[in-house]
């Protein structure tokens, strides 16, 4: 299982990278995976099927909205950067990067009282001189975000998702 996973990860990225439509990948054992891409530069969709199961990402550099599960939100003003999000299994998970005005504690204090308010337990906080994180879990999902300083505020990565 953690092969076949390496295997599309490494396969999603190269992808990504080369702009190649459909591609196989196969290891030692014959497992293989199929990769399909659709999409330009800023906005991709991956398809990805092996033995174990399939997943589709999608990948938004630039976008002008984020939809990420467990009813998480972007940060009220802050310009999207770029979005991914994937489907497998029937879970979704999610990514989104963006910039703020918005100090990182400000940042930080909004998503706390947003998660805890739908039921999520904070389960770790770190703070260095460079970033703030919290993390936190909620029937079978969880959340990871990341705030860090930017040169107009705050650069934030919030990652979501189910299972």
């Amino acid at each position: 299982m953690m092969r076949n996973f390496l295997m599309m990860a490494t396969a999603t990225l190269a992808l990504t990278a080369c702009g190649g439509e459909k591609t196989v990948y196969s290891d030692a054992e014959g497992n293989e995976v199929k990769v399909t891409r659709e999409g330009d530069g800023d906005a991709s969709e991956i398809k990805i099927t092996s033995a174990d199961g399939s997943a589709t990402v999608n990948i938004d550099s630039g976008g002008t909205d984020a939809k990420l599960p467990l009813g998480l939100a972007v940060y009220p003003g802050a310009r999207v950067v770029s979005t991914m999000t994937s489907n497998a299994d029937g879970k979704s998970g999610g990514m989104v990067v963006m910039e703020s005005s918005a100090d990182r504690d400000t940042v930080v204090a909004w998503y706390r009282k947003a998660v805890e308010a739908k039921g999520f337990k904070i389960e770790s906080e770190i703070t260095t001189q460079d970033m703030r994180a919290i993390s936190g879990t909620k029937d079978g999902g969880s959340f990871s975000l990341q705030v860090a300083p930017a040169e107009s505020g705050s650069s934030i990565t919030l990652i979501a998702g189910e299972g």
